[in-house]
């Protein structure tokens, strides 16, 4: 284990830690193992830590609309009253939910400035590439439409929905893989729109793609722009939120304050999509600390933040913090880095509801709601 980065060291409610130093990059670094995605594939049961003790604050008073935090929440299920509260008090600027969207007329209702997404987890046809020769794709404008068709009605149902994700983390391995998403992507965001819909396009896992395959993924980009839809990307680092910032990723150029898995979406903009003119709205639809990405060799099971608590607890910085509080100290972190970027609107924390489903139960932050939200008023 690398030494965690000490500017993770925020010991309060609302301090923020300050940006990391800007160190030279190396010509290399190791590429990040993918996280799991977030329902395609449930993982196997695993022990389960004690849930940490939550914070005994009381909300903080209502704001009138959203602050100038980009945290927001990802919702599975909306199973406790705490996920409504959280948004009726501080607006967060992006909610996520799966599967279940019915409640974003809700969040419409109290906070209507809340960019809303959608995504559901049991989409068909993820290997329609695997072991095919490129000239056996099917055609990337008829299968955005029938991708489209196959969701029309409970999208039309769901009008508390803004933008709505494909494929969750779809990983292209090929030059003829990366085109066929790419044209794919493309098409389901202008189509959405020609129904009165927004697209979410990309939803790419932790520390992918590689530098040089961004290139491949352009003409989506301009789709983006042309049709009226947002860039998703996902971001988890561990053990804690700033592991592998200004490291450098292979065959890219260097970014300051970017990195090989959180800031990651800076290689993109400055490498790519600033110098082309492709300055596209922004959202991380997942974040947090996985230790999928870099491990927590100290783990009680489960790959989620509260596996990594007992490598918090043996690090000098945190010592006599609670885990909620060295939480939250990554996250506003995190949360001061992409307020410095005004194409992102926001990010979601994963996640919120997870009683059913108990695989995610260590990424599970309904305790860390009011913490959340008491430092979100601050801002």
């Amino acid at each position: 284990l690398t030494p965690a980065p000490t500017q993770a060291t925020a010991a309060t409610i609302g301090e923020t830690a300050p940006a990391p130093t800007d160190t030279q990059a190396p010509v290399t670094t190791p590429v990040a193992t993918q996280p799991p995605a977030a329902t395609d594939a449930p993982l196997p049961p695993t022990p389960v830590p004690p849930t940490p003790e939550p914070t005994k604050d009381p909300w903080p008073p209502e704001l009138a609309a959203p602050g100038n935090s980009k945290m927001g929440i990802h919702v599975l299920f909306n199973d406790d009253p705490r996920i409504m509260e959280f948004v009726r008090r501080v607006k967060p600027r992006v909610v996520k939910a799966v599967d279940n969207h019915g409640w974003l007329a809700d969040v419409k209702q109290v906070s209507p400035q809340t960019i809303t997404i959608g995504r559901y987890s049991n989409v068909p046809n993820r290997d329609i590439l695997d072991g095919k020769d490129p000239s056996q794709y099917p055609n990337p404008a008829d299968f955005a439409r029938d991708f489209i068709n196959l969701y029309l009605a409970e999208y039309l149902a769901n009008p508390g929905v803004d933008y709505w994700e494909g494929w969750n983390e779809f990983p292209p391995n090929t030059p003829d893989q990366w085109k066929w998403y790419t044209a794919f992507e493309a098409e389901r965001a202008c189509q959405m729109q020609a129904l009165g819909l927004k697209a979410a396009v990309g939803g790419f896992s932790a520390g992918k793609p590689e530098y040089s395959d961004i290139e491949y993924f352009l003409p989506a980009i301009e789709a983006i722009q042309r049709c009226g839809g947002i860039l998703t990307l996902h971001e988890y680092s561990a053990p804690v939120m700033q592991y592998g910032v200004d490291g450098g990723i292979p065959n890219a150029i260097h970014v300051e304050g970017a990195g090989a898995l959180t800031l990651r979406y800076r290689y993109w903009y400055e490498g790519y999509l600033k110098p082309r003119g492709l300055v596209v709205p922004l959202v991380i639809s997942e974040a947090g600390v996985d230790r999928g990405t870099n491990d927590c060799p100290l783990n009680d099971g489960g790959t989620g933040w509260y596996s990594c608590i007992k490598d918090w607890e043996s690090m000098d910085q945190f010592r006599g913090m609670p885990a909620w509080q060295v939480y939250l100290s990554q996250l506003s972190w995190y949360d001061s880095e992409l307020r410095k970027d005004d194409y992102v609107l926001g990010f979601t924390v994963f996640t919120a509801g997870t009683s059913n489903n108990p695989d995610w139960r260590t990424f599970d932050i309904n305790d860390m709601l009011i913490p959340m939200a008491v430092y979100m008023a601050g801002q």
